[in-house]
């Protein structure tokens, strides 16, 4: 229920509307948003950062703006990247503490859009995992020479721990004690 909530808020306000983006295929604008994905499961630093300088934040370039922000189960937008630049940077300092990351696509050419469904599990790198992982729903808007000018993220912390699901959506579970 919290993340249709999500899905319609952004989807409604002001937030998460650009121009239309006559000049930016959906074909581009998928193929970018998978480079996200592809940046957090490069192997080392260096690739990581390569991966995400590529992919085309900031408008009218990565020294340009692109208001990035994190909202946290539903909760006010944090903000973590202003430039095309900080977005880079931020996603190679975070990809050091994923351990996995995947994602499913999804375009809303009417609007330039694109969203990613992820889920991100914690951990060093690739190499040592730690079994907590959360949900994401990743917006990134286009204008219409492909660039990226502003990235939501919307993340229900967490979902799994220690491979089991869980809900805390309402509240702490009850768990009788022993008498």
């Amino acid at each position: 229920m919290l993340a249709t909530s999500l899905f319609a808020l952004a989807a409604l306000s002001g937030f998460a509307i650009t121009a239309p983006t006559s000049g930016c295929t959906a074909e581009q604008r998928l193929y970018y948003s998978n480079q996200v994905i592809v940046a957090y499961a490069a192997t080392t630093p260096s690739l990581t950062y390569t991966t995400f300088n590529n992919i085309p934040f900031g408008v009218p370039d990565l020294n340009g703006p692109c208001e990035t922000v994190i909202l946290p189960d539903g909760g006010p937008p944090v903000p973590v990247g202003v430039t095309g630049n900080g977005v880079v940077n931020f996603g190679t300092a975070t990809r050091q503490a994923f351990s996995k990351v995947t994602g499913q696509y999804v375009d809303f050419p009417q609007n330039g859009t694109t969203l990613i469904n992820t889920n991100v599990t914690l951990g060093i790198r690739s190499g040592i995992p730690i079994p907590i992982t959360f949900r994401g729903y990743v917006f990134l808007d286009f204008t219409a020479d492909c660039r990226i000018s502003a990235v939501r993220a919307y993340a229900k912390i967490p979902t799994e721990v220690l491979g089991l699901a869980i809900n805390l959506s309402g509240g702490l579970p009850y768990i009788p004690l022993p008498i």
